[in-house]
């Protein structure tokens, strides 16, 4: 389940990876152990396909690209399930502000379908999808729009 939480009161026993692609996708060297996993997650947020551990196929044309131009929400991801592959989920919170509706309904649809996520988030859409389970402040939605609405109370509050 995908756990948000109020970025004001985060728990002390998680580290919060503020910026995923600065902090935690250089430090553990993430294009390392890019696999399969990271191959559908890339395929389906960009629509486009990894070449390498380096290289993407250009979303806009066939040349090859830097792995860097990806979305910040697909690496957002690609640093969550890193997380995920590694046991290590449990012990960060991921801010996930960078993930645009595509990425948040993958992470909240497949990625968490099995797994507890905990993540931040420091705007109110997660986007318009249904058949999910995203906890805030304890609630449980299914839909993204009645977990949005509770974000923005959360916030205005």
């Amino acid at each position: 389940m995908l756990k948000i939480l109020d970025i004001k009161e985060l728990p002390d026993d998680k580290e919060y990876i503020q910026v995923p692609w600065d902090s935690y996708f250089i430090d553990k060297k993430v294009t390392k152990y890019l696999d399969n996993s990271d191959s559908k997650i890339v395929a389906d947020v960009e629509k486009t396909s990894l070449i390498n551990n380096e290289t993407i196929h250009g979303k806009f044309s066939d040349m090859p690209i830097g792995i860097g131009c990806l979305s910040e929400g697909c690496k957002t991801l690609l640093c969550i399930n890193h997380a995920i592959k590694t046991g290590t989920i449990n012990q960060h919170i991921f801010n996930i502000t960078a993930c645009g509706g595509n990425a948040v309904e993958y992470l909240a649809t497949v990625m968490t379908a099995d797994i507890d996520v905990y993540a931040c988030i420091e705007h109110e859409d997660l986007g318009v999808f249904d058949n999910v389970h995203v906890e805030i402040d304890g609630e449980i939605f299914t839909d993204a729009i009645n977990a949005s609405t509770r974000l923005i109370e959360l916030q205005g509050a």
